[in-house]
């Protein structure tokens, strides 16, 4: 819902007309199209059918070997995109993907969004809380320059589902994206609709539940630096499992450990190729029903485990 609710305020500043009030179904414009890595999560796909974009104004962006946004190839496609008469509005960044934990380069995709006019918003997931940590920060440099920022707070800060944050630079674009008056509401300045932060005028739901108090509480309880501390020995683990997998013959590691995700798979010596992909499922269910471990996995035979030894689904969309 936070990126979804980013994307929307992209999509409202930025396509050159009033889509609230329009909507696109009479809409005869340029196409509208934004950018994003095919590492990017399933709610990028999501987004774009449910604002009304189609899946097809999702155009996903070649990735180089360590899995981050290839930004030449970047840099072409919205090129390309407008001399075929498309209108490019918003370039969608990394930090952490769910897939490898990569971090694209976000100051890279900012001077990118900068000279086109783009919207930049960051789906930050885990890795926008690594800069708790001194010695991460520098992992998702430029992300203090996103429009718009979305992460969860189920990951690094270890809360029960659901809660999730949204942050935007421009705090009235925020609003116009979606405040409506509406009589039920009022217009007192004082009682109990009297001051604070309506945040019915920042998303789409108007009654919920107040999520926020769980992660007041947490910080209260435990400070920022307790999981600064958690945050930084995760990655330590990453690090560890991938070193412990660096030293067995018959493992292999299959992409660069950026943080705390580690993709590795069983490759024992005298095993076709053809033959890994179903001797690696038939490992990982039997790790998840031992009750060990929750490893998850995605195509082609390659395991993906979170130190942390939770659970995120990573299926292609």
């Amino acid at each position: 819902m936070a990126n979804l609710i980013g994307l929307a305020v992209a999509r409202s500043e930025k396509t050159g007309f009033d889509v609230r009030e329009h909507g696109l179904q009479g809409y005869r414009g340029p196409r509208l199209v934004f950018y994003a890595s095919g590492e990017t999560h399933g709610w990028c796909r999501k987004a774009a059918e449910l604002l009304g974009l189609g899946n097809s104004a999702y155009r996903r962006v070649a990735v180089g070997a360590d899995y981050r946004i290839d930004v030449p190839a970047l840099r072409t496609l919205i090129k390309s995109d407008r001399r075929e008469g498309m209108r490019p509005f918003c370039v969608v960044g990394n930090a952490g993907t769910i897939n490898t934990g990569a971090t694209d380069d976000l100051r890279a995709l900012a001077r990118v969004c900068q000279e086109g006019g783009l919207w930049f918003h960051v789906d930050g997931a885990f890795g926008a809380l690594a800069p708790l940590s001194e010695k991460l920060r520098s992992v998702v440099q430029g992300i203090e320059e996103a429009d718009s920022l979305a992460f969860d707070l189920h990951k690094w800060m270890y809360l029960p589902f659901e809660v999730g944050c949204v942050l935007v630079r421009d705090a009235e674009a925020h609003v116009r994206t979606f405040a409506a008056k509406q009589d039920y509401f009022g217009d007192a300045e004082r009682g109990v609709i009297g001051g604070g932060l309506p945040f019915a005028e920042r998303g789409i739901e108007l009654t919920r539940s107040f999520r926020a108090l769980k992660v007041w509480m947490s910080l209260k309880a435990h400070g920022v630096a307790a999981y600064a501390r958690l945050i930084e020995q995760n990655v330590a683990q990453a690090s560890y499992l991938a070193e412990l997998i660096g030293r067995e013959r018959d493992m292999e590691l299959l992409a660069p450990v950026a943080l705390n995700v580690v993709c590795f798979r069983l490759r024992p010596r005298g095993v076709a190729e053809a033959e890994l992909n179903a001797l690696n499922k038939e490992a990982l269910l039997r790790v998840q029903e031992s009750g060990v471990a929750v490893p998850s996995s995605h195509g082609a035979g390659r395991e993906v485990f979170d130190a942390r030894g939770d659970y995120e689904s990573s299926q292609p969309a």
